[in-house]
């Protein structure tokens, strides 16, 4: 056991590692996991989809596929530190659609299904501002590949001006 210990040395690895890091981290203040059986989701077709499911002996649903996520944070009232988190989920549907004898129609469509829950978010008064530009964030090639460092400044409003914490990382 002592020679496992003797093995992973730190110090033989990095050497004497004296500058400091920083490293910017969320605070994790509550959290929720839970699982949901969507049943009888509405999906939206296309016209010529519609007139192919309207035309239909049988569907089936041959797979579904969260291409997209959207949260939105808002303060409870009354209930000082505790948010609600509004999730809308979006699906790629896809429907094999049998109108006759022969192979099906494969048809695509767009479902979506909305959860909410309450947590607790924090009762301070700290602002955090971020180099991170995030309009991109809903188009695939930006977020899928965004590997670009970000500077984040996090401040107190009872403290001056210039006292704030900053950091730097990717």
């Amino acid at each position: 056991m002592n020679q496992n210990r003797d093995a992973c040395c730190c110090t033989e690895t990095l050497g004497d590692f004296r500058d400091g890091v920083c490293i910017h981290t969320d605070q994790v203040y509550d959290s929720c996991r839970e699982r949901d059986c969507l049943e009888d989701l509405q999906v939206i077709l296309t016209r010529c989809g519609q007139e192919l499911v309207d035309r239909a002996i049988n569907v089936k649903v041959k797979s579904a596929e969260v291409i997209w996520v959207y949260t939105d944070l808002d303060p409870v009232p009354f209930n000082r530190g505790f948010f609600t988190v509004d999730i809308k989920y979006f699906f790629k549907v896809t429907l094999e659609v049998f109108t006759g004898v022969g192979r099906p129609t494969e048809v695509e469509g767009l479902a979506t299904f909305d959860k909410k829950v309450i947590l607790f978010g924090s009762e301070g008064n700290s602002r955090v501002f971020s180099s991170k530009y995030d309009p991109g964030n809903q188009v695939p090639h930006v977020w899928e590949k965004n590997n670009l460092p970000t500077a984040i400044v996090e401040t107190d409003d009872h403290n001056l001006p210039g006292a704030a914490e900053a950091s730097f990382g990717g």
